[in-house]
């Protein structure tokens, strides 16, 4: 026997309740999808809303063609057939839209429901946040409710009851999810690192530079990675996240002298620090780990000038793990690097060349040389600015000895020129200084505004030593980070000194940093909980010998043992078994007037309770009536209406002796 429901046309309420879900579960995909898909997308809610409102009405069958020629050729326009995610989410919202214009019977109404969970599950295709889940779980919640809805025979379902009773099936799901998620086994990475994508950020780290390029990556508040540390955390002189060497100047512009990574390792001349790195996407292979780490890990690249990277670029949030000391032995000069050490453009002017040798003979040592070019830019008018004037054919020149207004890589390029020009190998090494605490986690947030360029300079007996020019123009830089402000050209830069601000300034601090934290948190036990911590974790939990398939075993004996218990235990719920919301308030009535004095029997009707309840209770004996009318109406009549049941409710909760 087929199932009449699915014939019935739709009820007013089910039809916006599916059209206002529909729209809720793709509007996050607003900022995934081409504007013009989000634009067809509302185009199709709106044609259904203003030209067919009715719930037994749908568009035509020739528009619905012509719709679904024209969605075609969007999708064949917009959507990039190499990149998976976007052609198959364009195609399902599209279709989505087109779904709600062909609505009219009940039957529509699960297709639609289905595809509104479709639709939800493509948004952590984009993005895994915490937020999204929780928002994910609402909208979900919805759909389950209108479901059951539509199994209803009433065309005005309880809405407040569906999405109660919804909401207690999703909640119940959560122990047994929480139980699957970690007894399953897990796969070797995290299961949102398949490559899905380009991911949603494209900021980062570019592998060469000019004059101006890291300022305008350090306006930016953007978190380019989170680190926590394992044993004590270095003091920020120490913080210097080593992104790319650049070896070769055009004049202009600052590039690797590398082509690729091979591996490497160093050996540890003082105390190892262990730490990791929580990476968000950044479309380029860059690691930046602390010097110098002593052998990459798995999967990564180092090589001998300490550049560390992957072999495809980071698409989604990544975590890896670091040791790094911060003296290494064994550093050697090869002829190569000699000569790259001392490359020089053809457009250096006669003025740098006479203050690099002003230089030299003030320091009769490299070290001395170091030391004079340091105390130039301590003692000269220099200015350290995000905002620094535009440069000509030559920049050092002018930089030197005109502008004197200059971001980090103003300074660190123009120090590395002097060192090659006084005959000291240098080179600029270019990545992020600094990153600040995050007291509620304990880890550092290093910005896209802690991005920094310094120098190395090649001393004999102590190798490559790092060099920072602007901590000689703005010794605050490495102590505290860039307050976040419009700078006017060529003002100097305010640093965030950490001062104590109002009681409402305290209050949105502490919510960012615990904002930050369960970012962090999330991704560490949610989105990046791979094979690595589910062993981790069993280990603590005492169930380290769960592996291979007595891990799927166990996850599966133990859901359906946690199910049974949770079956077993809410059978004991009290009015549990109560799926009779008008006996359940005419019991209530009835104990009202026993607590009131009146003793009848249970086998007592409604008929003769109502006229021994108003000899008993002559002042109440209009509401008694009304009470007992109304529910002889409900419990015996051809139709049982919500509302009716809602008032009964209101009713009996009123009726007081």
């Amino acid at each position: 026997m087929k199932d009449v429901l699915i014939r019935r046309p739709l009820s007013a309420p089910l039809l916006y309740g599916g059209g206002l879900l529909m729209v809720l579960a793709a509007l996050p995909h607003t900022w995934n999808l081409a504007p013009s898909i989000s634009a067809a997308f509302a185009l199709f809610v709106a044609l259904r809303f203003v030209f067919w409102p009715q719930s037994n009405k749908s568009a035509p069958g020739w528009l619905m063609l012509l719709l679904l020629a024209i969605s075609i050729g969007l999708v064949l326009y917009q959507a990039d057939f190499t990149e998976g995610r976007q052609f198959g989410v364009t195609l399902l919202v599209l279709m989505a839209g087109m779904k709600l214009l062909e609505m009219k019977t009940r039957r529509d109404l699960y297709v639609l429901v289905f595809l509104g969970y479709f639709v939800l599950v493509t948004l952590f295709l984009f993005y895994q946040s915490p937020a999204l889940t929780g928002y994910v779980l609402a909208i979900s919640t919805g759909f389950t409710a209108l479901l059951m809805g539509n199994n209803l025979a009433a065309d005005k379902p309880p809405a407040g009851l569906l999405l109660r009773k919804a909401l207690m099936m999703m909640l119940g799901s959560v122990p047994v999810t929480i139980l699957l998620f970690v007894l399953f086994p897990r796969l070797d990475a995290p299961l949102w690192s398949l490559n899905l994508g380009s991911g949603a950020g494209t900021t980062g780290m570019s592998d060469s530079i000019r004059m101006g390029s890291i300022s305008d990556l350090s306006q930016s508040r953007e978190v380019a990675f989170r680190v926590r540390f394992s044993n004590i955390i270095p003091p920020p002189s120490q913080r210097y996240w080593r992104g790319m060497v650049l070896w070769h100047n055009d004049g202009r512009n600052w590039t690797r002298g590398r082509a690729h990574l091979p591996k490497t390792t160093f050996r540890a001349a003082a105390a190892v620090v262990e730490y990791e790195v929580t990476m968000e996407t950044t479309n380029q292979p860059w690691l930046f780990p602390l010097d110098h780490v002593l052998a990459p890990g798995s999967g990564m690249l180092m090589n001998s000038d300490g550049e560390m990277g992957l072999a495809q670029p980071v698409k989604r949030r990544f975590t890896w793990k670091g040791r790094s000391a911060p003296v290494v032995e064994g550093e050697r000069l090869s002829s190569r690097e000699w000569q790259l050490g001392l490359q020089l453009p053809d457009n250096i002017s006669r003025r740098t060349q006479q203050l690099a040798s002003a230089l030299r003979r003030q320091g009769h040592t490299d070290e001395g040389v170091v030391q004079a070019a340091l105390r130039y830019f301590n003692q000269q008018p220099f200015v350290y600015t995000l905002q620094p004037p535009l440069l000509g054919e030559q920049p050092v020149d002018q930089f030197l000895f005109e502008t004197r207004k200059g971001f980090c890589e103003h300074y660190a390029t123009s120090f590395v020129t002097l060192m090659r020009l006084a005959d000291i190998p240098a080179r600029v090494v270019v990545g992020y200084q600094g990153g600040q605490l995050n007291p509620l986690g304990g880890h550092l947030v290093v910005r896209q505004s802690d991005a920094h360029a310094w120098a190395e300079v090649w001393l004999e007996g102590k190798g490559w030593s790092r060099v920072d020019p602007t901590a000689a123009v703005a010794p605050e830089r490495i102590e505290h980070p860039i307050a976040a402000q419009d700078y006017a050209d060529g003002s100097p830069i305010r640093f965030d000194l950490g001062q104590a601000g109002g009681l409402l300034s305290d209050m949105l601090s502490n919510m960012r940093w615990l904002r930050d934290n369960l970012q962090l948190k999330w991704h560490y036990w949610v989105v990046g909980f791979n094979s690595q911590r589910q062993q981790n974790l069993l280990q603590k939990l005492g169930l380290s010998s769960l592996n291979g398939y007595r891990l799927g075993l166990s996850a599966a004996l133990g859901a359906i043992a946690l199910a049974g218990l949770m079956f077993f235990f809410l059978s004991f719920w009290p009015g549990r078994a109560d799926h009779d919301p008008l006996g359940k308030y005419y019991r209530r009535f009835r104990h009202k007037l026993r607590k009131g004095g009146l003793k009848v029997s249970p086998a007592t009707g409604p008929e003769d309770l109502a006229r021994l309840a108003m000899l008993a209770f002559p002042k109440k004996a209009g509401d008694i009536r009304d009470i007992i009318q109304l529910y002889i109406r409900l419990r015996y009549g051809p139709d049982t209406q919500t509302k009716a049941v809602g008032r009964f409710r209101s009713l009996v909760r009123g009726f007081r002796l």
